[in-house]
């Protein structure tokens, strides 16, 4: 029990006409069967009932829902199973643990700020790694509903389809398609090419200028696999698209590698790239939607994207992350901070006179590929810039930069050490 006060808090009445005093008064954190922690506020202490009972109907008030037949119970808050229970004579029993010491709990403020950082993950999937203690400090959730998620993925309901496989080693198959976008990213690209290894649903982005750009792209993709992994890239699948014929063919038959295409017009053949390419675009719809930041931001969003996604868990892996599956080493979460918020970057001394300001306003873009740093946009001089020295101010956006008296009551996040990113492209 966390902290608690004793005194008289009068009498419980029992079955058997008899009443029992209440001694005291406290929070109770109970971790259920589901891996959440559940906090129960104002609750009585009886030393003489026998069982622990909890009200269903405190829990209504508290936002939570009750659901039950069939002899079993679940309690959900927004789209999560909170605690379950199976029917035991005319009661539910629920099993759980109480929590002692320090209650790991998070408020509706630190889940949300988790969500955005990680480029709106879905709920169910912040889950997954709360309970695998990947994200500091999070267990039982509560997120809020999210405007930007919704703007970015709220879709109908899916048809049923068959259940994900996966080959059996890296470089067996790579899946690919080519998206077109409506809008000129800063550098001028018009599309984007993905490729996902089937094994480790791993996914690497590249940004073109024009259609006629895949193979190179495939080459450059190839070579940097290949040489990471030691192994050959074995098969490639892809839909029938003009990218995918002629040269593209014919440098495939030349390195040995199989190109399997889908029929004319059936793109659902190709159903690993397609939905992926749907995920990448819902993800950046949602970032720009947060950020308020303009649709030529949309492959900067993209890179940051595909970096979450290469963090987050995967159905076809059981849970597990494509980085880990693909390099077999552990990942961290500790670096990651909201796409698209207000940052200050250091200026270094010999870019400043002595009376200078020693800072500049900028955007937080990304993480660097083969680079250490954050990558940021400075809106000022519109290029991007790369530093390790940044304060994030994580709860405010482009929006709040003609806002004065804002910064000293915001949340900061300071970085001195240099962080280490792996995998995320250079600028678009």
């Amino acid at each position: 029990m966390l902290p608690h006060t004793s005194g008289d808090f009068g009498h419980v009445m029992m079955e058997n006409d008899g009443s029992s005093k209440i001694i005291g008064m406290g929070s109770v954190t109970l971790e259920t069967s589901t891996g959440c922690k559940l906090v129960l506020r104002d609750v009585r202490h009886v030393p003489n009932i026998r069982i622990n009972l909890i009200s269903t109907g405190v829990l209504d008030e508290e936002g939570f829902t009750s659901q039950s037949g069939g002899g079993k119970w679940k309690l959900i808050k927004g789209n999560l199973i909170v605690a379950r229970a199976k029917k035991q004579t005319s009661l539910y029993v629920m099993q759980a643990r109480v929590c002692t010491g320090k209650a790991n709990i998070v408020d509706d403020l630190s889940i949300n700020l988790w969500h955005q950082r990680l480029g709106h993950m879905s709920t169910k999937v912040m889950q997954i790694l709360a309970k695998k203690n990947l994200l500091p400090d999070i267990t039982g959730m509560n997120m809020k509903s999210c405007v930007d998620y919704l703007a970015g993925k709220q879709h109908r309901v899916a048809f049923h389809t068959r259940p994900p496989s996966r080959r059996k080693n890296v470089l067996d198959l790579i899946h690919t398609d080519v998206c077109s976008m409506d809008v000129r990213s800063h550098s001028g690209a018009q599309y984007f090419v993905t490729f996902i290894d089937d094994y480790s649903r791993k996914v690497w982005v590249f940004v073109l200028k024009s259609k006629d750009q895949v193979l190179q792209k495939f080459q450059e993709f190839q070579a940097r696999v290949e040489r990471e992994t030691g192994k050959k890239l074995k098969c490639v699948g892809s839909d029938n698209g003009g990218e995918y014929r002629g040269p593209f063919e014919n440098y495939c038959k030349a390195q040995g590698i199989k190109l399997e295409k889908t029929v004319p017009k059936t793109p659902q053949l190709n159903g690993v790239a397609e939905r992926m390419n749907r995920t990448i675009e819902e993800r950046v719809r949602c970032m720009l939607s947060h950020a308020k930041l303009s649709k030529s931001f949309w492959a900067e969003a993209m890179f940051t994207a595909v970096y979450f996604i290469n963090l987050s868990p995967s159905v076809p892996l059981d849970g597990d992350v494509p980085e880990r599956a693909w390099t077999g080493k552990n990942v961290s979460y500790k670096h990651l901070r909201v796409f698209g918020c207000r940052a200050f970057v250091h200026i270094p001394r010999d870019e400043r006179s002595k009376l200078d300001k020693k800072t500049k306003q900028c955007i937080f873009l990304g993480y660097s590929e083969d680079e250490f740093g954050y990558r940021l946009w400075d809106p000022i001089d519109r290029k991007v810039i790369r530093s390790r020295d940044v304060v994030f101010f994580e709860d405010q956006t482009i929006a709040d930069f003609d806002k004065s008296g804002q910064t000293e009551s915001s949340s900061i996040t300071r970085i001195h050490p240099t962080p280490v990113f792996p995998d995320s492209p250079p600028p678009a």
